[in-house]
């Protein structure tokens, strides 16, 4: 029989208690200010966030959650490095001796801080748990998706600012310093024919897409299963033919475009984009066909399939990864082809958006970057949506099929 003999409390330092403090006071004088300089507006809901944020860390330190500590030891070296890099790369620079000093002090608040946090008693009191190593991952990770996500935001404060703000050089170019606006947007939509253009582009990758898996997953399936070498020969042959670049080819196949009488017409594009997409999707699918066993298609036949059932039952089910790849590969490289597109397709209503948004938004040496910015926003969020929703997939597409064939 055990005796149960309860634990003391953990004793909160008494510094905790006033960093605690403190950061309650800082949430509420920040609402304070807040109600008193924005009645409403951005400013308003981006110092109440604020607030909310440093009241919860604030709850938190109280509570000793670790959590609370851990992402305040998080926000604390993004401000230690950020005030660094705008000491070196402005304040000296520009010799404001004023900011410096400002930025020295904010530095050496938040390093004391951080030393505090992590003192002999504050790490007893949140259970001896170090916080450098989550903060270490979250910075990782904040890199990164900074690193993805700032040419979307950077688009996305572009598009919604005003002329006057988008090329006065005094202004953060990070923030809103007048009202947004949306006439970029409307300069794009009912000066140009962007509409019609993400209307072509869609059309034309659809297409490009269905042909190309209605030829590339046959014959891709085919070769893989070819008995010999012949198949693996025929299979680098093939992909040999996508690495030939296009400015070699645009020429040649403009001649054949011509015959045909398909010029000034999306179908050239159409008959044209397969010749690259084609060789690149059966490499990729005969690898990833060749990872599955021939044993599942055999017991398959023996339970009344026929091979092409076998095909469509089985093979293309488990073979959805690669699939998928093929697909965001084919209409990704229709979103951002240029060459051929340029040199097929001559009237402004039957261009792709990759071509008309360069020609018609650069007009010599005028560039409307609110309107380029918001083009390129619209074109480009789409893709990184389903590229993003089948990360897993394509990843696997790519891996699978390349390591295993």
């Amino acid at each position: 029989m055990t005796n149960n003999i309860p634990l003391p409390p953990v004793k909160r330092p008494l510094g905790l208690t006033i960093l605690s403090a403190l950061m309650a006071a800082g949430a509420a004088a920040i609402l304070v200010r807040a109600a008193m300089v924005h009645s409403a507006g951005l400013g308003l809901v981006f110092r109440s966030v604020c607030a909310l944020l440093i009241a919860g860390i604030a709850l938190g330190l109280w509570k000793l959650w670790n959590s609370a500590r851990v992402f305040l030891f998080f926000l604390l070296v993004l401000e230690i490095a950020g005030c660094l890099l705008a000491l070196f790369l402005y304040a000296l620079r520009q010799s404001q001796t004023r900011l410096a000093i400002e930025l020295v002090v904010i530095v050496g608040l938040s390093a004391f801080v951080l030393w505090f946090l992590q003192t002999l008693d504050v790490r007893h009191a949140f259970g001896e748990a170090s916080a450098w190593p989550n903060t270490v991952k979250a910075l990782v990770l904040t890199i990164f998706t900074g690193l993805l996500a700032f040419p979307f935001f950077w688009m996305a404060v572009a598009t919604f600012k005003e002329n006057l703000d988008l090329y006065a050089t005094e202004n953060n170019p990070f923030l809103f310093n007048l009202e947004p606006t949306l006439e970029h947007l409307r300069y794009l939509f009912t000066q140009t024919e962007y509409a019609q253009w993400l209307l072509n582009t869609a059309w034309v990758g659809l297409a490009v897409v269905a042909i190309t898996l209605l030829l590339a997953i046959p014959a891709a399936y085919a070769l893989a299963r070819l008995t010999g070498r012949w198949g693996e020969r025929l299979g680098i042959a093939i992909f040999l033919t996508y690495l030939v670049p296009p400015t070699l080819l645009f020429i040649p196949l403009s001649r054949v475009v011509a015959i045909l009488g398909l010029q000034d017409s999306l179908w050239s594009l159409v008959l044209v984009y397969p010749s690259i997409t084609v060789p690149f999707s059966i490499w990729l699918l005969m690898g990833f066909f060749k990872s599955i066993p021939k044993e599942l298609e055999d017991a398959a036949m023996v339970d009344g399939l026929t091979r092409f059932g076998a095909f469509i039952k089985l093979v293309i089910p488990i073979s959805t990864s690669g699939i998928l790849t093929v697909v965001i590969f084919s209409f990704t490289l229709v979103t951002q082809e240029f060459v051929y597109a340029v040199t097929f397709i001559s009237p402004k209503a039957k261009q792709m958006v990759g071509v008309g948004v360069p020609n018609f938004l650069v007009l010599g040496d005028v560039y409307y970057w609110g309107a380029l910015m918001a083009a390129c926003l619209i074109a480009s969020l789409p893709v990184a949506f389903f590229y993003n929703l089948f990360l897993d997939r394509f990843i696997a597409g790519f891996t699978v099929g390349a390591v295993k064939g």
